[in-house]
């Protein structure tokens, strides 16, 4: 794939994720819902919606809106609606060359497979990020397509969570929290290692995600490349 068309899976990577999270349509053409986290909103990155802003003021107060091109029509009527900018992220690739092993360290993997597992990982990933992650949607992805759901831990039990979800020749990286007491020890680094050997083993051919401001310092000496930024909106 070239360029334009891995920026393209990277965003239908994660879409497709929040499908299988739970959705349903939001009330106007094209428009995509996750009514519970990850409050979602969302056009596919090939759909142009025809917008009318009296749909827009429906939406629900948490519902977050993402605009992968800035300066777009629906970026404009989300601003004239009310809507304010909540959260910028990075669009990233890799592409995957070589075999690789596993990094040895004191860092150790383990796959969410059980309804409890999922209450740890569920629990553990809202105090990396700060904001409430639904139990009941962790759950769901436990027999979701191409999900794969990951405990990070070393001696004193779990420190960190991801999630690795498989679309075609694309493994995108969702999720990556070490929680706040275990930061500064290089295990977002060594996650992140374990992480793209993981999908190479998976067969992946290309790894994306979307990256913060505080993340994406670390993705591109792993040798990510950023691509584009794109933005998502809240009312107020």
């Amino acid at each position: 794939m070239n360029d334009t068309q891995l920026d393209k899976a990277n965003i239908d990577n994660l879409t497709a994720l929040w499908r299988a999270m739970g959705s349903e349509p939001g009330g106007m053409a094209g428009l995509q819902a996750s009514r519970g986290w990850p409050h979602r909103f969302w056009f596919d990155w090939d759909h142009q919606p025809e917008l009318k802003g009296h749909e827009l003021a429906r939406l629900p107060p948490r519902a977050m809106v993402p605009v992968w091109t800035a300066g777009s029509a629906l970026e404009r009527a989300l601003t004239s609606q009310g809507f304010g900018l909540v959260l910028e992220q990075r669009a990233m690739h890799l592409a995957v060359d070589g075999e690789g092993s596993r990094p040895e360290g004191g860092l150790r993997l383990s796959r969410v497979l059980t309804p409890a597992q999922a209450e740890c990982w569920a629990a553990l990933c809202g105090r990396a990020f700060g904001y409430e992650v639904a139990t009941a949607t962790v759950r769901r992805l436990l027999g979701a397509d191409g999900a794969c759901l990951l405990l990070a831990s070393r001696e004193g039990g779990p420190v960190a969570t991801a999630l690795l979800f498989h679309t075609g020749e694309v493994v995108g990286i969702h999720q990556v929290g070490v929680v706040p007491e275990h930061r500064g020890q290089g295990i977002a680094h060594e996650l992140m290692l374990q992480l793209m050997a993981l999908a190479r083993e998976q067969g992946a051919r290309y790894l994306t995600l979307q990256a913060s401001a505080a993340g994406e310092g670390l993705y591109r000496r792993l040798g990510f490349v950023p691509r584009f930024s794109f933005s998502s909106y809240r009312r107020g």
